[in-house]
């Protein structure tokens, strides 16, 4: 019996450790996230459709990077979709993202007095799903997902990470050209 504690001891007490070491981290990521969207002068560049998408969705798109002393450290990514928005945001600490906020939204439904859907409300937009992503070293730590995407579509950690590089070089690369 007491060889059973003593396995059962040395199981568990590696895991709380780590489980302690992630929950750290995830406050620290929290706060720095937080800092972030509380300063109130950084620098923004503003990049719309061709100029960062390859092809125009009907609402089009926008990519907005927020620069803090040279540094981008967030980026805002609205594409327009024929249903609603998709809204992203990415966080980055010395150039690698560490966060992103994810959130997609759908114009009401206007139905009819028989119960037929006769098209959408342009004016009004319900969130449909939220994702919230943690990040360390290039590495998913955490997913938080609330409801559902318009369309099934599965987080891939290395696409997102591909386009979240892609979107940094090409606002890297503006802010070169406009210093010009």
């Amino acid at each position: 019996m007491r060889n059973i504690k003593l396995l059962i001891g040395f199981l568990v007490i590696p895991l709380t450790g780590m489980s302690q070491g992630s929950n750290e981290l995830i406050l620290k990521i929290r706060a720095e996230f937080q800092r972030i969207n509380s300063v109130k002068h950084l620098e923004k560049i503003e990049l719309f459709n061709a100029d960062f998408m390859d092809y125009r969705t009907d609402g089009g798109g926008k990519l907005t990077g927020f620069f803090e002393n040279d540094q981008l450290v967030k980026i805002t990514e609205w594409i327009g979709p024929s249903y609603g928005t998709i809204i992203t945001d990415y966080y980055l600490k010395d150039g690698e993202l560490f966060f992103a906020y994810q959130q997609e939204n759908k114009f009401k439904n206007i139905i009819d007095e028989s119960g037929e859907w006769i098209g959408l409300d342009t004016s009004e937009l319900d969130i449909i799903f939220e994702g919230r992503y943690y990040f360390n070293d290039r590495i998913l730590i955490k997913k938080l997902i609330k409801g559902k995407r318009m369309f099934d579509k599965f987080f891939d950690q290395a696409k997102f990470l591909e386009h979240t590089n892609l979107i940094v070089q090409t606002l890297l690369k503006s802010k070169l050209t406009r210093k010009k």
